[in-house]
């Protein structure tokens, strides 16, 4: 079943409840580099390094970062049970960048962000968009548009947990880096300059 959210502020419940069930949620970042010649427009990937990466809590407080800037790409096997397989620095991967929540039971809240780290001033030229595959046969899509000039962050979707539902929201909304998304969403973390050099 595929659910787009169209709309920032829509959003699609998951039911973690069922007997015997254990979900794990695959997200996708991937994007395409629109440039014009003429009257013609191809895609091309190669001049933007976009970021995939996550601020999460966990219903015991633990709260953390997930992303390629600093490396820290989380563990399968270990708290907090979320994985990030790749930093795509060029764009040549066809799969984009991808995390993996494999227990979404022990998640509060977690937001997802996309992050240009090279390449573009903005969501405006790179064509973002993300899903959502669910392990019940769900897929969720969503576009990173509306972007705001000159902003390379952007806070793609927030995914809750209440009462043993998750809810998937559609966010796109734009800030000027981690810190202003995170006085934003109030994680309350400290923040330091950081590269990938």
């Amino acid at each position: 079943m595929a659910i787009n959210l169209s709309k920032g502020g829509d959003k699609h419940a998951i039911d973690l409840t069922k007997p015997g069930q254990q979900l794990n949620i695959h997200a996708n970042l991937n994007w395409s580099e629109e440039k014009k010649t003429g009257f013609f427009s191809f895609l091309n990937k190669a001049g933007a390094d976009l970021d995939l990466g996550c601020m999460f809590e966990l219903t015991t407080g633990q709260k953390g970062v997930i992303q390629p800037l600093g490396n820290s790409f989380g563990s399968k096997t270990a708290l907090p049970f979320i994985f990030l397989d790749k930093d795509d620095r060029s764009g040549a991967a066809a799969d984009g960048e991808n995390m993996h929540v494999l227990k979404p039971e022990l998640i509060k809240r977690i937001m997802f962000f996309g992050l240009i780290y090279a390449g573009a001033k903005d969501f405006n030229s790179v064509n973002g968009r993300m899903f959502f595959k669910i392990s019940n046969g769900e897929e969720v899509t969503l576009q990173l548009d509306n972007a705001g000039a000159g902003k390379p962050f952007c806070a793609a979707a927030l995914i809750e947990n209440k009462d043993g539902q998750l809810s998937i929201q559609k966010e796109a909304r734009y800030f000027n880096g981690h810190q202003d998304a995170d006085e934003y969403y109030k994680f309350g973390f400290k923040w330091t300059v950081g590269s990938k050099d």
